[in-house]
């Protein structure tokens, strides 16, 4: 499991960004049987895309690291697939996250793979990992606790994790600006590791991916 955290997964220490400065959005736990509309219409906006492809910027600390592991690439997003990253820089390699499992992919060959059968506990962070990018909001709180914060045009969206994965995760973030753009993913390890994704140059679209881009998912 530690090669996911290693990857991909990420974290960061305080807010998102310098809106949200004054404030933390864990602050602002959203009870059990209430549920913001704000962050309904944002949930529904985002479940009518078919599609997400961004540039990302990764920035991630690690313990057995001395210095922080920046990788940059492109990302995509399909609910009906799950998601793929392509790592560019420093080093080339193929990420697949599915319902399934995690798989690592270089040169067209697969080096590495925990399926999700393997341990409940992949299979609940996996799970998790995919609903945050499907903006399924309301099926999250089977994995987290929920925190909702909205300035202005941004918003940020605090998730604590809840039974197996708070071995695993302090906490996660997910920041943007309405009606649906996605800016950081966030997330803060039990470990103290952490890590911090920025998506630039952004595109939604409510068509399926064309016939290449499914072959990447496969």
């Amino acid at each position: 499991m530690r090669v996911v955290f290693i990857v991909f997964f990420v974290v960061m220490f305080g807010v998102a960004t310098s809106v949200f400065a004054t404030e933390n959005v864990f602050d602002h736990p959203i009870p059990e049987n209430t549920f913001p509309l704000e962050l309904k219409k944002l949930s529904d906006r985002f479940e009518r895309f078919q599609s997400i492809r961004t540039r990302f910027v990764q920035t991630k600390k690690i313990s057995v690291l001395i210095h922080r592991l920046v990788t940059k690439g492109l990302f995509v997003s399909a609910p009906e697939y799950g998601v793929y990253w392509k790592i560019e820089s420093p080093f080339d390699t193929e990420i697949l996250i599915t319902s399934s499992g995690y798989y690592q992919r270089k040169d067209g060959n697969w080096i590495s793979e925990t399926p999700a059968s393997a341990k409940a506990q992949i299979q609940a962070y996996l799970k998790a990992f995919l609903l945050v990018f499907s903006g399924k909001f309301e099926e999250l709180r089977e994995y987290f606790t929920l925190s909702f914060l909205k300035r202005e045009n941004d918003w940020n969206v605090g998730l604590s994790p809840k039974g197996q994965l708070k071995n695993l995760i302090l906490n996660m973030q997910l920041t943007g600006s309405f009606p649906a753009q996605l800016r950081f993913f966030l997330i803060q390890e039990v470990n103290g590791d952490f890590t911090k994704i920025e998506f630039h140059d952004a595109r939604y679209s409510s068509q399926p991916l064309s016939e290449s881009e499914q072959k990447l998912f496969q």
